[in-house]
């Protein structure tokens, strides 16, 4: 989707934007998971409208679609995971989700052979670049979008997420670490098609050192390597960085991911020290607006409210 000029220099969606959107044809991607560290492939393909995002496992023919909603959501280590009921399904969804939300693709169906989406290089670029591939198509039908009624939050000791009411989606993230090649890191960003696939899509999952023996040790982060994080050891980074502040800019492509299991989303998030439990925390509480009118859904690019 080509995007056109605003005032100031703002990217303004087109007008069929507001159309949902799918991928044009099946796509694929083959790789290591990032924790199970076993090999992963993937096919996207098409969907309709208001099918939204399913998660098949092709290894398990005799389970359901897991639609991409925080109602699957399963407890995950480290990462959001979907299911079955309380059974896993898929993990480390996180990534493709950001992806998928960042380029405003409503529907599609993802297939995978194993338990675990494909790390690619710890970042969503590889995502991004997969489903722009063969192009995405518009469909016929208007996206719905959720508009917030009132500021909603959810905290968990230092850990605090709020929504407040806005007109488009933008995060805005505070990274505080005492470590001193770290620091307090901030990032704020508008996403959009464009800003997401130049500014946010890029950065790379993040790890200390310790952190990640110790996953090791549990079984998780089997298939985490340099390449596939920003790792960060007793003295400082451990390789180069694509941007100064790339671990704040990582911690807002988790936060659009995850957010994206509620929809798509019009507000503006603020985040400190928020991870995946506490996103999707936020996740569920935006759907239980809906009901208890704290959220609205809107069609048509939010002419009119449903």
């Amino acid at each position: 989707m080509q995007e056109k000029a605003g005032t100031g220099g703002e990217l303004v969606p087109p007008e069929g934007g507001r159309r949902q959107r799918t991928v044009a044809r099946p796509v694929a991607l083959e790789g290591v998971g990032l924790h199970t560290g076993l090999p992963a492939r993937m096919k996207i393909l098409p969907a309709g409208a208001g099918e939204g995002i399913l998660f098949c496992r092709t290894d398990r023919p005799e389970k359901p679609p897991v639609p991409a909603d925080p109602e699957h959501l399963v407890a995950g280590r480290r990462c959001t995971a979907l299911g079955w009921g309380t059974e896993e399904a898929v993990q480390t969804v996180e990534h493709l989700l950001a992806a998928l939300r960042g380029l405003e693709v409503d529907n599609a169906r993802v297939e995978l052979d194993g338990p675990e989406v494909p790390a690619g290089d710890g970042s969503a670029a590889v995502y991004v670049r997969l489903l722009e591939e063969d192009g995405l198509v518009e469909l016929p039908e208007p996206r719905r979008w959720l508009r917030l009624r009132q500021p909603l939050a959810v905290s968990a000791g230092e850990a605090h997420l709020v929504a407040l009411p806005a007109e488009e989606l933008r995060v805005t993230y505070v990274f505080v670490s005492s470590h001193p090649a770290v620091g307090t890191q901030y990032a704020d960003w508008r996403i959009d098609p464009e800003t997401f696939r130049r500014e946010i899509a890029p950065a790379r999952t993040v790890g200390f050192l310790e952190e990640v023996e110790a996953l090791r040790r549990q079984g998780l982060a089997r298939g985490a390597t340099a390449e596939l994080a920003v790792v960060i050891g007793p003295r400082g980074y451990l390789g180069p960085l694509r941007f100064p502040d790339e671990v704040a800019r990582h911690k807002v492509l988790d936060v659009v991911g995850d957010l994206a299991l509620a929809g798509f989303l019009r507000a503006h998030v603020i985040a400190l020290r928020s991870g995946h439990a506490l996103n999707a925390a936020l996740a569920r509480k935006i759907r239980e607006g809906l009901q208890s009118g704290a959220v609205r859904e809107e069609g048509g690019g939010g002419e009119g409210e449903s």
